[in-house]
């Protein structure tokens, strides 16, 4: 049997509140505490970004989706800025 070990996949979805400014969504994948795989990509809303980061997901780990969740940060007109998700999973050595 194929010994396991722990990864982490990291998403973050962040606005550039310059006018004009884009949806950057960034993914990180860790293996025992290693980097092992990041990219980033940009996107003119949010939920283009989240719908990105949900394949990414299904393509690189065992799980389905990732929850993104709202960091506080937001505009001058209230609207959130800046959301996070992490989880965890286990893969073959």
């Amino acid at each position: 049997m194929a010994k396991k070990i722990n990864a982490v996949f990291k998403a973050e979805l962040h606005k550039n509140v310059e006018k004009g400014g884009a949806w950057i969504a960034e993914y990180f994948i860790q293996r025992e505490g290693e980097p092992y795989s990041s990219y980033y990509k940009a996107w003119a809303n949010a939920s283009a970004g989240k719908r990105w980061l949900k394949v990414l997901v299904q393509e690189n780990t065992p799980r389905k989706s990732i929850k993104m969740i709202d960091s506080g940060k937001v505009d001058e007109k209230g609207k959130p800025v800046h959301f996070t998700g992490e989880l965890t999973y286990k893969v073959d050595a």
